[in-house]
Formats: C-alpha cells, sequence, structure tokens
C-alpha cells in the first residue's frame, strides 16, 4: 500500500508540472505568420509526448498536400497521387534559399497517374535525419511543399493565426525556435519560463513570407470529378 501512494505521489508531481505553451508568430511586418514550424526545447526532466512517426502527403491539383508537414525522426511519410497524370515526388534536405541542400543525395520516384476509379499510387518513405526537407517534382517544376522533421518531442505547426499550442511541457526554463520556408538565416532562439498554469509568448521574426492566400485547387482537366 505504501509503495502505491508513494507512486500515486510520484505520478502526481509529474502530472503537475506538465503545461502548455501558446506560440504566436509573427512576420517581420507583424502580421500572423502562417505555416511556421514552431519548436520546444527543454532540458527540465519529465514525461515527453510522444512524436508523430507517421503522416500522409498528396499530390492533388499540382500541389503537395498539405504544404508543410511536421514529425518526429524516423517518422514514415506515405505519398500518393490522386491527380491524372503523372508525377515525381523529389525528397532532399533543404539548404539556404529554399534549394536542396545536396542534390545528389535526394530520394527521387514516380507516381503513376490516378486512373478513373482506382485507388491512387502510393509510395512511402522513412526520415532518419533531422532537419528541413524540400519536395519537389520534376514533371511540374512549379510543385513545392516542404517536410520538417523535428529533434524535439514538443514541435507543432502554426495556423493561419500564427498560432500553436505546444502540450505537456515541464515547468521551468525553455526556449523556442522558428522554422519557415521562406526564411533565409535561422532565427535567434527565444527563451520562456513555461509556468504551471500555462503560458503564452508572441515571436517576431524576420520573415517575408511569400505564401499566397489559399484558394480552391483548379479542376483536373481530365477527370473534374476527382
Amino acid at each position: 500500500m505504501r509503495a502505491i501512494l508513494l507512486a500515486s505521489l510520484c505520478l502526481a508531481s509529474v502530472l503537475a508540472q506538465a503545461a502548455d505553451l501558446t506560440v504566436t508568430v509573427l512576420d517581420r511586418n507583424g502580421r500572423p505568420l502562417a505555416d511556421a514550424v514552431v519548436l520546444v526545447d527543454s532540458s527540465v526532466q519529465g514525461v515527453r509526448p510522444a512524436p508523430v512517426l507517421e503522416a500522409s502527403i498528396a499530390q492533388e491539383k499540382l500541389r503537395f498536400v498539405p504544404a508543410v508537414t511536421v514529425v518526429g525522426l524516423g517518422a514514415k511519410l506515405s505519398f500518393s497521387n490522386l491527380d491524372s497524370w503523372d508525377h515525381h515526388v523529389i525528397l532532399g534536405l533543404m539548404g539556404a534559399g529554399g534549394v536542396y541542400l545536396d542534390p545528389g543525395h535526394n530520394t527521387q520516384f514516380r507516381l503513376a497517374g490516378r486512373a478513373r476509379g482506382k485507388p491512387p499510387a502510393v509510395d512511402s518513405k522513412q526520415l532518419t535525419q533531422p532537419g528541413a526537407y524540400l519536395l519537389g517534382c520534376h514533371i511540374h517544376g512549379s510543385m513545392r511543399g516542404h517536410v520538417y522533421v523535428a529533434d524535439t518531442p514538443w514541435a507543432r505547426l502554426a495556423g493561419e493565426d500564427g498560432r500553436a499550442m505546444l502540450q505537456g511541457l515541464p515547468e521551468g526554463p525553455a526556449r523556442v525556435r522558428i522554422w519557415h520556408p521562406d526564411q533565409l538565416v535561422d532565427g535567434v532562439p527565444t527563451p520562456v519560463q513555461v509556468a504551471a498554469a500555462g503560458n503564452a509568448v508572441t515571436v517576431q521574426t524576420q520573415i517575408t513570407s511569400s505564401r499566397k492566400a489559399r484558394s480552391a485547387p483548379a479542376p483536373d482537366p481530365l477527370y473534374p470529378g476527382l
């Protein structure tokens, strides 16, 4: 009974330390920065959330959907082609300026176009190196997407309002890092003090987003109903 009581007290102590942190990311003009990857580092001991180890990315209407995907180290990515024409998937670590860091080490494969009434072509890859990855297509050069493999369990994608909530952080000192597809250089991490009751922080970046407002994708000219 005493052992159970001690275990319960230890569990309560751990749970009491878990807190939420809301991060609002702004661009250089003070506007919400959508599609920013928010990463929080903490060296305080405590329970860590499980990383995201599976994600799906579709090629649809000449786009990668979603445009930005955040996963954990070792995650399996599944790619599917929902268009009626063939696509390539070019997947490689991204360097400064939005280019492939080392094109010779990129992963490349082709996905056949989707036939009416048939399931889409699918392939999957596992990512074992942290950092930002660029997605492209040999056939359609305008297609670009991004994957960020986080080296911390606290990683989220900011929404249209520039906000991301990181849950289950231990109370105490931490730091916030921001990554965005349009950044030119890495920003300086922002120190924060995570409160037991949860708190919020706003991070102003020097990023100017080239992203246009999302609109409905154009219909497939061959199979408009797909």
